[in-house]
């Protein structure tokens, strides 16, 4: 997901190239449909906890609203697949690719991870809140990016609006927070490993993604030198 935004110059626009806009349209509506159809689990899923449960079990119930809060954030990338610009640039080679799609997806396999057998349940909240809370800033972010949304480091339009104003890369943020907050609720090392190498990949991602903007946009410059990264006053 990409930190620009529909605020700004959009001049320049790729010249149309037959095959390209092919693998772009295949690529736009494939994963829209992907994310939809994930969109359709993780909502059956909810129903499925939601069924007998006490409004009084907090638990149940936070972990409920996490998996509603992941349906509405797997929602809104559906969408923007369906909205989103063309490309001005994107960054070439294979380690650009590799290191967006483990970064974004890597978490899926999570899985396949031991889980601690009798977890605190003060470690069970605390993950329930924590992928709550990162799956609506995602969202609140996403709505900022708008038809700049890419998972592939790419170059559309610079967004300096709403969390951008503040973060360069507030839906990586955001989806550190979520990734964070699973580790916690699994409480094994296999577990926290994973998050701590998709947050690793997430970093390079980064860099690839800022090294295409910056080449699109000479404004971009002076636009990180005013944000901070990814961590308001400190990174």
């Amino acid at each position: 997901m990409l930190a620009k935004s529909p605020a700004v110059t959009l001049s320049e626009q790729p010249t149309p190239h037959p095959a390209r806009d092919w693998q772009d349209a295949a690529c736009r509506y494939g994963m829209s449909i992907l994310f939809a159809v994930c969109t359709g689990f993780y909502l059956s899923n909810v129903g499925s906890k939601l069924q007998g449960i006490a409004t009084h079990d907090v638990m149940q119930v936070s972990q409920a609203l996490s998996i509603l809060a992941i349906s509405l954030y797997s929602f809104t990338i559906a969408c923007l697949y369906i909205l989103r610009l063309p490309a001005r640039h994107r960054a070439s080679g294979w380690k650009p690719v590799a290191s967006a799609l483990l970064g974004g997806f890597m978490i899926a396999i999570m899985p396949l991870m031991p889980m601690a057998e009798h977890p605190p349940v003060a470690a069970l909240m605390t993950g329930n809140v924590l992928v709550l809370g990162g799956n609506i800033l995602a969202v609140i972010s996403l709505m900022s990016l708008g038809r700049s949304f890419s998972i592939l480091p790419e170059s559309r339009a610079l967004v300096t609006k709403g969390l951008y104003r503040f973060v360069r890369h507030p839906v990586y943020l955001a989806e550190g927070i979520a990734a964070i907050g699973v580790a916690i609720s699994f409480m094994t090392w296999p577990a926290l490993l994973l998050v701590m190498t998709q947050l690793g990949f997430q970093l390079a991602r980064m860099h690839y993604e800022e090294k295409s903007l910056r080449h699109t946009f000479p404004e971009y410059e002076s636009y990180s030198r005013k944000t901070a990264r990814l961590i308001p006053f400190l990174y």
